[in-house]
């Protein structure tokens, strides 16, 4: 890195390069940053180790955070702050609409991620300019010296990463310089790290949590499956034809959205696996590993199904308040062997479960409308529940040889029995 001049900070712009000494130290952190920070597994563990070992190595570090972009649905940014004197590691995530907000147009973030090569702030100087809220806040703290520099990607993208110290003096030019020549191998580390998390969240969003690690950790071969014990849902939206010919396609999707938010929601805070979207219906497993045994996979499934009642019915509850078309739907449960894995073309898969009892559920599923029920449940799901199940007499399911004895959760749970 060439020496250059370094320009007063009271005549500094935001967007001004920060000049930064020549350096060339052989330092333990940047070693051991380029030979094991891969290996941590975590950007908040290689945060936390590389905070540690630049204060073993003297320098004054009383606060140390990065900020990355990331691939969510929800989540635009994630942060993650150590304290150097506590060693309490805080992580916190932005939504998509934080980037609109006064505190995101303000900070010094923003001018990072836009492409300013760093700005440093030496808050014990009296004419320190004062641009940025998070400034006060940092002198509250005691804060003496606040330096921000990019971390690039290779994908062309700047991150954040921010270096703090409360010493009376400030950083010294040698401790910025040892700063500065870590940032190449500490950025290198950190989008190793980073897409790793980038992956999981992918994988989480679009296949599910069990499915998505499965997939990360190998599982992508055609054929690669299992047979497994579990509690399949089925749930549809009713009238989705209806609707679709009715409204424009925004507000449909709008409906559409809302109600798998409801029953995902359901499902997810019961431990249920949501396998995929199907038009406009569900398709989930609770499996029986997960729960040690069918009887506690069978009640959390039926927890579930409950809570989606609730869900919805507060929902429509709200929509005839506006007079707003109400959503109707169907809940099948039903338990049994399925196959767990990957189907599909070569080089086109699909993660999901396949066999007789998937049918079956489909099949039950589809006689919530005849039977005018809300939620209705095999003999295999009734007979291990703990919940006292209204029967509803055998019925015939299309395409199952012999009619099946079906069950129905009553409007208000009754009793626990024990079976």
């Amino acid at each position: 890195m060439d020496i250059e001049t370094p320009v007063p900070e009271s005549r500094m712009s935001p967007l001004a390069p920060t000049a930064f000494p020549a350096a060339n130290y052989d330092c333990p952190v940047h070693d051991w940053t380029e030979n094991f920070g891969r290996t941590t597994g975590s950007i908040s563990r290689l945060i936390h180790e590389v905070g540690t070992r630049f204060q073993a190595c003297g320098l004054p570090l009383a606060r140390l955070s990065v900020i990355v972009r990331t691939l969510h649905p929800q989540i635009a940014v994630a942060g993650y702050i150590w304290n150097g004197e506590t060693g309490v590691m805080d992580e916190f995530t932005r939504d998509h609409q934080s980037q609109s907000r006064e505190s995101y147009q303000r900070s010094p973030v923003r001018q990072i991620f836009e492409g300013s090569p760093g700005i440093r702030r030496r808050l014990l100087d009296p004419d320190c300019p004062r641009d940025f809220p998070i400034l006060e806040d940092l002198d509250g703290e005691g804060i003496t010296d606040y330096l921000v520099l990019p971390v690039p990607f290779s994908d062309g993208r700047s991150y954040a990463c921010s270096w703090a110290t409360r010493d009376p003096n400030g950083f010294s030019d040698e401790q910025i310089a040892r700063i500065a020549q870590l940032m190449p191998t500490f950025s290198l580390v950190l989008e190793i790290l980073a897409i790793r998390t980038i992956s999981r969240n992918l994988m989480d969003t679009y296949l599910g949590h069990s499915a998505g690690m499965r997939v990360l950790d190998g599982e992508i071969y055609r054929g690669v499956n299992e047979t497994i014990e579990a509690v399949i849902w089925i749930s549809d939206l009713r009238g989705f034809t209806r609707l679709s010919d009715s409204f424009a396609p925004p507000v449909v999707l709008g409906i559409l959205n809302d109600h798998f938010e409801r029953v995902v929601g359901a499902i997810k805070q019961h431990e249920g696996e949501v396998l995929k979207f199907m038009g406009d219906s569900v398709l989930a497993i609770f499996p029986i590993a997960n729960f040690q045994s069918p009887g506690r996979a069978a009640d959390a499934a039926l927890a579930a199904a409950r809570d989606t009642r609730r869900s919805i019915a507060a929902g429509n509850a709200t929509r005839r308040e506006k007079r707003l078309t109400e959503i109707d739907y169907g809940i099948a449960l039903n338990l049994g062997e399925v196959v767990y894995g990957n189907i599909g073309a070569p080089d086109r898969l699909d993660f999901t479960v396949i066999g007789p009892a998937v049918n079956q559920t489909a099949r039950i599923e589809a006689l919530c409308k005849t039977l005018s029920r809300k939620v209705l449940v095999s003999h295999s799901v009734a007979e291990v529940a703990d919940e006292k199940l209204e029967s509803l007499g055998f019925q015939v399911l299309r395409g199952v040889r012999e009619p099946q004895e079906i069950f129905a959760v009553p409007d208000r749970p009754g009793p626990v029995t024990n079976r």
